[in-house]
């Protein structure tokens, strides 16, 4: 049986953790080479938030995606190639937070 992800917006994660991380991959988006500090910090908010609610990490997963392609950055962009080595490298953040907790 498939997994539901449902219409619940931000799958059940508070608003403020999502908005922490839409600011963390705004920068990090802004400057890919800096430093992931406010980046990791944020993620691991958001993987502590989703173990402690058993969110499954599919589903984690899955709002992180959804709040990347929904950054202007990200939609408006014509460098698909950097966003996929971009973004993949915030999903193994996340999956390393997720586990670490």
């Amino acid at each position: 049986m498939a997994y539901d992800s449902g219409p619940t917006p931000n799958g059940g994660l508070s608003t403020e953790v999502v908005d922490r991380v839409v600011d963390a991959l705004t920068r990090y988006l802004g400057a890919p080479n800096g430093r992931d500090d406010q980046l990791q910090s944020a993620l691991q908010e958001l993987a502590r938030e989703a173990h402690d609610k058993r969110m499954p990490p599919e589903k984690l997963l899955i709002v992180l995606k959804d709040v990347w392609y929904e950054l202007p950055g990200v939609r408006d962009s014509i460098k698909r190639d950097e966003q996929v080595r971009l973004l993949q490298r915030a999903v193994t953040m996340c999956i390393s937070e997720y586990y670490r907790s």
